[in-house]
């Protein structure tokens, strides 16, 4: 065994030594703190006041380079370490890129353009974040729409870039990558030494991401789909997502829509997002968020509602934002004290 080891390592130094000789690797990163004070302004025995600093750090690898035909090549993944959370080298930015001219061919998990993007919200949180810790139960509003499958499973895909903007196409054989993984990087459901799926399945998701041409404009379009669990949904889970803002001077206006079809129930969510921001200086911005999500059940007690106003101040290296939110009816369930609140957040963030 020892013997076919080293043979094998000997087979690989000649496979790739040529490939690391045109290689060019970087390290780069990025920090990210906030304070967030939230409290409940529905008049209940059960209001509440928190205030609690967070962190979001993150250590990018990556290496691109020549493949020996001439094509490009890029791989990478990334550490993330999120206050509370354990690190996972596995399920942040992972990818290798084979790029011919304007065509990429991606196999990996949480890289290539996906659903988690909003048009809606330009400056500070969007309103899933901000309610993230607040609402008892689950709140309505929607980042990333449906499936989600680039963030939700290994799988392959495929980037054309055009002078209007870049298509893309995803597909992962198993969608919700939960449970631990075996020593050669296989999702389980219990141990690592056994290789049980869970109940998901494949899922897929094709999109488009650009400006059309037209200075100061940005778009995107995001469909996504996974199939009917075996043992728990009841139908398909859908996702779409829309986008379009436009920038001419000091001002930009956006506007976006998520729909979530859940395939665990018969509900399907909606989601309208409008934004609008103004540079009162080149480095001080001022934006404003309305976002409103209905649900089609009939125990929703209404609409979700988020209404913040935000500025950004660009330092260079560094960049701070300020954040005041007032939300209504986060969970859109009757019974839920907490789901009326106002949320002060400020965040410092840098990249290295």
């Amino acid at each position: 065994m020892k013997n076919k080891l080293l043979l094998s390592s000997a087979l690989l130094g000649c496979m790739f030594s040529g490939v690391v000789a045109n290689a060019q690797t970087s390290v780069t990163g990025s920090l990210a703190i906030g304070y967030k004070s939230f409290s409940d302004y529905k008049a209940t025995s059960s209001s509440q006041a928190q205030r609690a600093f967070g962190r979001e750090s993150q250590l990018n690898i990556a290496n691109k380079g020549k493949l020996n035909n001439g094509m490009d090549y890029a791989a990478g993944f990334s550490l993330e370490f999120d206050g509370g959370q354990a690190t996972d080298a596995s399920n942040e930015n992972v990818y290798l890129n084979i790029i011919s001219g304007n065509t990429l061919v991606h196999v990996g998990f949480d890289h290539i353009q996906n659903t988690n993007r909003t048009r809606g919200n330009l400056i500070g949180n969007d309103a899933t974040d901000l309610a993230l810790g607040n609402a008892a139960g689950t709140a309505k509003f929607i980042q990333s729409a449906g499936a989600a499958p680039v963030e939700g499973g290994m799988g392959v895909g495929i980037v054309q870039t055009t002078p209007v903007g870049s298509f893309s196409a995803f597909y992962t054989p198993h969608n919700g990558m939960v449970g631990t993984s075996d020593a050669v990087g296989h999702t389980t459901g219990t141990t690592a030494t056994t290789n049980i799926e869970t109940s998901r399945e494949s899922a897929y998701e094709i999109g488009f991401v650009g400006g059309l041409g037209i200075a100061g404009l940005s778009t995107h379009a995001m469909y996504n789909k996974e199939g009917k669990e075996h043992d728990t949904y009841v139908r398909d889970l859908k996702g779409e997502n829309y986008g379009i803002s436009y920038a001419r001077g000091p001002i930009t206006a956006g506007y976006n829509f998520k729909k979530t079809q859940l395939g665990t129930s018969v509900e399907t969510t909606k989601q309208n997002e409008f934004a609008v921001a103004y540079a009162l200086t080149p480095t001080l911005t001022l934006g404003g968020n309305y976002t409103k999500v209905d649900s089609n059940l009939a125990t929703s007690t209404g609409d979700a509602k988020s209404k913040s106003i935000a500025l950004g101040y660009n330092l260079g290296p560094v960049a701070v934002s300020a954040q005041y939110v007032q939300m209504e009816n986060v969970t859109a369930v009757a019974t839920n004290n907490s789901a009326d609140f106002d949320v002060a957040y400020i965040k410092v963030t840098t990249a290295f």
